[in-house]
């Protein structure tokens, strides 16, 4: 015969109670202020979802870690309830350092977008400086052309002036000259 002592009957209803309990929804409360110690932080399991927390209501659970953890607003999180805060200074330098690597991944980009434009315009000033080599020793080409013609020009100039000259010295009138008495007088000797 089997001991009474042992045996354990299952109660009517507590495989119904154990289902709720599964299907509860957990929400962790926190007065940092209280001066009661056991408000620091309260889990509350509730059969539904609330919509909108309250205040001092949350749904993240504390790191297991804390000994008497609490919520801080300034770190947006679960910290240990000390004098001197350590935890939550460390939580939210932690934060800030995190901050500051995006920050700093961001100032990488915008540093490489700069780069970028500086070597894009690095090459559009080689490019220019290349067409005005070339520009510059075109038009140096062609000064020096114009010049050379226009030399050439002085000289055939020169030589024509002179030949002119030379022709106008030695040059013999058309028109014998004449007396230049009227021509009544002429006839009047006769």
């Amino acid at each position: 015969m089997a001991d009474e002592n042992t045996q354990v009957a299952p109660v009517a209803g507590a495989e119904e109670n154990a289902t709720q309990e599964n299907k509860g929804f957990t929400y962790y409360f926190s007065d940092p202020d209280s001066a009661n110690a056991e408000m620091h932080h309260v889990v509350i399991t509730l059969p539904y979802e609330l919509p909108e927390l309250p205040w001092h209501w949350h749904i993240e659970k504390p790191d297991d870690s804390l000994k008497d953890p609490v919520w801080d607003l300034k770190v947006n999180g679960w910290v240990e309830n000390s004098k001197d805060g350590q935890a939550a200074i460390l939580q939210e330098a932690t934060k800030k350092l995190e901050e500051l690597d995006k920050k700093s991944a961001e100032l990488d980009q915008a540093n490489d977008k700069v780069d970028q434009a500086i070597k894009s315009m690095q090459e559009v000033q080689a490019q220019s400086s290349k067409q005005n080599l070339a520009l510059m020793k075109s038009f140096t080409e062609q000064t020096q052309n114009t010049n050379q013609i226009l030399g050439a020009m002085q000289k055939t100039l020169a030589m024509v002036t002179k030949a002119v000259g030379a022709n106008a010295n030695n040059a013999t009138p058309a028109n014998p000259t004449t007396d230049t008495k009227p021509a009544d007088q002429a006839t009047d000797k006769q």
